[in-house]
């Protein structure tokens, strides 16, 4: 601070002056007495660099404000897509399946059984298609509930409850669903923001599309091997004890019977499996295209 005070003591000295000329004194002794000593002491500062005074305009250098992702936080955001990739494929191929035109695709098939007690094909497809709006709509039960067929209610209250609660399942799914996509497209676009981040974006694609053909792959075998076995604890996992069991009479039988649930779970192991390729081959190439522009 003393070589701010020397300065700003030439200045009053200097203002002292011109004031003095004003009126009618000599200048000449206000630089005498104050003026050396202070031209001295800005000598000195200036001297050892400690003042300067420059007419030009000087430059500063940019500050760059970019902010680096540490690399353990890449590294835990590639753990999180590989965790997540096979909850986001498998449960949107099974919102794949919840439409009508699976429905009708299913019912045309060949070696669909028929219906014994009386459901051809236009009632069984718009049954089913009302059942799984109101499931995938979350819709009032009273939808299902008002449904007749020859002049009866459709569904008898133990299927009634049970839809209630594959409603309540389905909606559940549904938003873990949506909260893992959303999940998913955050890390990926975390990831590949930067390009010093991008293999760790490459590689959980690769490894979550695989992690998720693995997977769907190894509970196919055990379906179609043991699949009364496996159809029964995907029940016991989700649903009260014999809840889910009904006669063969029953209108939710006879609208999805065992091949029904039987042809679904390939087709959800297919599509979950094609989709985690998918993925993995994209992480792949993407891998591979950063290792060739490095």
């Amino acid at each position: 601070m003393a070589h701010h005070a020397a300065f700003m003591t030439f200045v009053i000295v200097e203002a002292g002056c011109r004031f003095a000329s004003c009126r009618g004194a000599k200048p000449a002794v206000w630089r005498i007495r104050f003026g050396r000593p202070c031209a001295r002491l800005t000598a000195q500062f200036v001297q050892r660099g400690e003042f300067q005074m420059s007419t030009t305009t000087s430059q500063v250098d940019p500050v760059s404000h970019e902010v680096h992702m540490p690399a353990a936080l890449a590294r835990l955001l590639q753990i999180a897509l590989v965790i997540l990739m096979p909850v986001v494929l498998v449960l949107g191929a099974v919102r794949l399946l919840a439409t009508d035109q699976y429905l009708a695709i299913e019912y045309n098939r060949s070696d669909f059984p028929p219906d014994g007690f009386g459901f051809d094909y236009a009632d069984r497809l718009n049954y089913a298609s009302a059942t799984v709006r109101y499931m995938r709509d979350g819709l009032s039960l009273n939808t299902l509930a008002d449904l007749q067929w020859a002049g009866q209610p459709l569904y008898n209250e133990r299927e009634l409850g049970h839809m209630q609660d594959v409603q309540n399942v389905y909606q559940a799914t549904s938003l873990v669903w949506m909260l893992a996509l959303n999940l998913v497209l955050l890390v990926a676009f975390a990831l590949g923001w930067r390009r010093e981040n991008r293999t760790a974006l490459a590689v959980g694609l690769k490894r979550g599309g695989l992690l998720t053909a693995g997977l769907v792959g190894g509970v196919a075998v055990l379906a179609v091997i043991g699949w009364q076995l496996w159809f029964d604890t995907f029940h016991r996992l989700f649903f009260a004890p014999g809840t889910w069991l009904f006669n063969a009479s029953d209108a939710l039988i006879r609208l999805v019977p065992e091949k029904f649930w039987f042809d679904t779970a390939l087709s959800l192991a297919g599509l979950s499996l094609v989709g985690g390729l998918l993925v993995a081959l994209s992480g792949w190439y993407l891998q591979r295209r950063l290792s060739a522009s490095s």
